[in-house]
């Protein structure tokens, strides 16, 4: 068994102000267009990106709560809107900013590349997979940021026995689907959980007090 890895990211903005010419910006739309085609040229997004086939590959995940949709007590079922968040390196998509006009990162639509098969465990209906392919942020040290939004429905064993003042604890189960832990690593991205965080209300108009957030990284190898 692994040991859960917390880690910490931060993201850094930088402008640099000198370029206020048109000849500029196309000279550097110019090298991005063909630092896309290199990189994607030979690109096969159905093999996972590791230098060999026995590697392990790590993913760290995370989710959070955008908006709670419905939660229906007689079939049992939660209805959320989550933000996702996968990262992970892949060594096909590196390169050296020095010889692309210092192009650092790339935004390329995720259907292109290779994307961990990550789903919904505890699916109660529709589709567990992501659906809503957004792009991925692509580092030239390999390192990809992928954010994608997605609306689940998972069931959730509700009590109602002090209705209306019970408390429900709704867990949402992902792993990965075609992949088990020595070919795909998971990990967490950590949450920040606290106290009451805010009133919620479903799309029903039902009140709802969403105490708090976290996520717990369980291991099972096939």
């Amino acid at each position: 068994m692994r040991s859960s890895l917390l880690i910490t990211h931060s993201v850094t903005f930088v402008v640099i102000l000198g370029c206020l010419t048109t000849p500029c910006k196309a000279s550097a739309n110019r090298y991005a267009d063909q630092l896309y085609e290199d990189l994607l040229y030979y690109y096969n997004k159905n093999v996972r990106p590791v230098k060999n086939a026995s590697d392990v590959l790590q993913v760290k995940f995370g989710a959070s709560l955008i908006r709670l949709i419905d939660v229906d007590e007689i079939s049992q079922v939660l209805t959320t809107n989550l933000w996702l968040e996968m990262q992970w390196v892949d060594d096909k998509l590196k390169w050296e900013p020095e010889k692309w006009d210092n192009i650092k990162k790339l935004h390329v639509p995720s259907d292109q590349i290779w994307t961990p098969d990550i789903l919904l465990y505890n699916n109660a209906d529709g589709d567990p997979h992501i659906t809503i392919m957004s792009d991925a942020l692509v580092y030239h040290t390999g390192v990809i940021v992928w954010k994608p939004p997605a609306i689940y429905k998972s069931f959730c064993p509700i009590d109602i026995e002090y209705f209306p003042y019970d408390k429900q604890s709704c867990s949402l189960k992902f792993g990965g689907w075609t992949y088990n832990g020595f070919f795909l690593d998971l990990q967490q991205i950590p949450s920040k959980p606290g106290d009451v965080v805010e009133t919620k209300y479903d799309e029903k108009g039902n009140e709802y007090q969403y105490l708090e957030q976290g996520m717990d990284l369980s291991f099972f190898y096939r």
